[in-house]
C-alpha cells in the first residue's frame, strides 16, 4: 500500500508521518489526544535543526506544549566528529551514519546520537534494524533556520 507498507518501516504509535513537515505546533496539537490509546507509553517529539542561535524558538515550543502534553523530547543534531572536528549533524548512509565534512563512521572516532522508540542511542555503535535506520533518514525537521524559527519565537 503506497506509503503504508512501501516504505520499509512503520509509523510508531500516534505519531505524524516522519517524512511530513508540520509545524511543532501542528504536530502537537494533531498527537496530543493519542496518549490515552497508547498503554505502553508515549513521547511526543519534534525535530530541529541545530538552535543554538534561537533559543528563543525553542522555548515557545516548549511553552505551547506545557499545558497540552505530558511528555516532550526535542531532537536537535548533536553529532561529532573527532577526527576533523565537524559538531551538526551526521548524514545517512547505507553502512550507518557519517560526518559529512570527512566521511568519518568509525563509532571510536565520533559521536552519533538519534532517538530511537523514546530513547537516545547511538546507531554507530549500536546499529539498529534496517528499517528503524530508513525511518531515522526520513525524518524531516518541524521547524527551519528560516524565517519560521523567528515566528515561532515571536508566538
Amino acid at each position: 500500500m503506497k506509503d503504508i507498507t512501501d516504505k520499509e518501516y512503520y509509523t510508531n504509535s500516534f505519531h505524524y508521518d516522519v517524512r511530513k513537515a508540520p509545524t511543532p505546533f501542528e504536530k502537537i496539537d494533531f498527537e496530543k489526544d493519542y496518549p490515552k490509546y497508547s498503554a505502553g507509553g508515549f513521547i511526543h517529539y519534534c525535530e530541529y535543526p541545530n538552535l543554538k542561535q534561537n533559543p528563543k524558538a525553542l522555548e515557545a515550543v516548549w511553552d505551547y506544549a506545557y499545558d497540552r502534553i505530558g511528555y516532550l523530547g526535542t531532537n536537535t543534531p548533536i553529532d561529532q566528529c573527532f577526527e576533523c572536528g565537524f559538531k551538526g549533524e551526521f548524514k545517512p548512509t547505507a553502512k550507518g551514519f557519517e560526518c559529512p565534512q570527512c566521511g568519518n563512521h568509525d563509532p571510536a572516532t565520533c559521536d552519533v546520537v538519534k532517538r530511537t522508540c523514546g530513547y537516545l542511542g547511538n546507531p554507530n555503535q549500536r546499529p539498529m534494524v534496517h528499517g528503524r535506520h530508513i525511518e531515522i533518514a526520513s525524518r524531516v525537521k518541524h521547524m527551519s533556520l528560516g524565517n519560521d524559527a523567528n515566528d515561532i519565537a515571536r508566538q
